[in-house]
């Protein structure tokens, strides 16, 4: 005959679920905050125009050496929107890391979903098992 659960391995089961939910919850926190933390930076090959990006893709900074006045706007213009697009990309490129990390690691703390009927099984068996 196979082992009955007992309440008490219910509530150590809960108990269980909770401490993993909490720890993917702090994991979680911290990739948001690791996130946040991020600078993604990018550089003209010349080095006349340099930007950063933050980890969700806001451009923070923009340089500009002053021998950019030398080029027509066009150029400018198009050097600086390449530089700004591979700083975020840069940024993308690290976020995206840091949440595959989180998503690989709470694969391994999130617990098992519990069954729908759990509960009603674990309610009948306790009353069965008061007769």
């Amino acid at each position: 005959m196979p082992m009955r659960p007992s309440p008490q391995d219910d509530v150590e089961q809960g108990e269980r679920i909770l401490r993993q939910g909490r720890e993917t919850m702090r994991r979680l926190h911290e990739a948001r905050t690791a996130i946040g933390a991020v600078t993604g930076v990018a550089q003209s090959p010349d080095g006349l125009v340099g930007a950063s990006a933050d980890g969700r893709g806001g451009i923070t900074a923009l340089r500009l050496d002053p021998r950019v006045m030398r080029l027509d706007h066009e150029a400018l213009s198009k050097q600086v929107t390449v530089v700004l697009r591979a700083a975020q990309l840069d940024a993308e490129s690290q976020a995206k890391e840091i949440v595959d990390c989180a998503l690989a690691d709470t694969e391994h703390t999130m617990p098992a979903p519990l069954d729908e009927n759990f509960i009603s099984e674990r309610v009948e068996q306790i009353a069965r098992n008061l007769l």
